[in-house]
């Protein structure tokens, strides 16, 4: 394990001697997910409890949290099965759904670590890239000097407060929404009404929220 998940990536040949170390086939998928330490003593019990015989389960502790990396069956979906989910009850979690072959397991560990990292203190729950994208794609850019939020509300000082915060809102709802219409009914508005909001967003900004492009800048920056 230690060599599986070196900082730097196993060639094949290092990979074709820890396939035969650990009895697992290169090509199998696999479970990948990293869990605090502090839960880690349940969560490796279960597997022990609730794992088939044949199944393949390994974990290893580094610094302040375990990799767990768990063959999956073969013909499985990707999606986590109940059992998977109930290996981690009362806990917080994060998976990296499916690694296809054990050379693509050390970038989804390095995967579901960055989203344990994001995750906020005390919660519990399974996470995936789903969940955590944009926090962490906004945090990565802060580290950068990149702050989204540069793109928009800057742009919106122009306006007067309350026009302001008619676009800022009028913007989470289609965001979240997608639809003209939903975005009028949750705002109690004509539809007409949305679509001018769209577009004295799109004059102040520059960002249409419409093209999935632009809508990605604006989710960040309103994050």
């Amino acid at each position: 394990m230690t060599q599986l998940l070196a900082p730097v990536d196993p060639s094949k040949s290092v990979l074709q001697r820890i396939a035969g170390a650990l009895r697992v086939d290169m090509s199998a998928d696999f479970l990948v997910a990293v869990c605090s330490r502090d839960d880690s003593l349940p969560v490796k019990r279960r597997f022990a409890l609730k794992s088939r015989k044949n199944d393949k389960v390994f974990t290893y502790d580094q610094r302040h949290h375990t990799r767990v990396i768990k063959r999956r069956r073969q013909g499985v979906a990707p999606e986590l099965e109940f059992d998977d989910v109930s290996l981690f009850e009362g806990a917080a979690a994060a998976v990296a759904l499916l690694s296809a072959g054990s050379a693509n397991v050390r970038p989804a560990v390095l995967a579901a670590r960055e989203i344990m990292s994001d995750l906020p203190m005390g919660c519990t729950g399974i996470f995936t890239l789903g969940d955590r994208w944009q926090s962490i794609v906004r945090h990565r850019m802060a580290q950068l000097g990149c702050d989204p939020g540069q793109l928009v509300h800057p742009l919106l000082r122009r306006c007067t407060d309350a026009e302001r915060e008619r676009l800022l809102e009028m913007a989470v709802v289609y965001l979240r929404t997608g639809s003209l219409v939903n975005a009028a009914v949750e705002l109690h508005c004509h539809r007409n009404t949305i679509v001018n909001r769209l577009e004295s967003f799109q004059r102040h900004t520059g960002l249409d929220l419409r093209p999935p492009a632009d809508a990605s800048v604006v989710l960040l920056a309103l994050r």
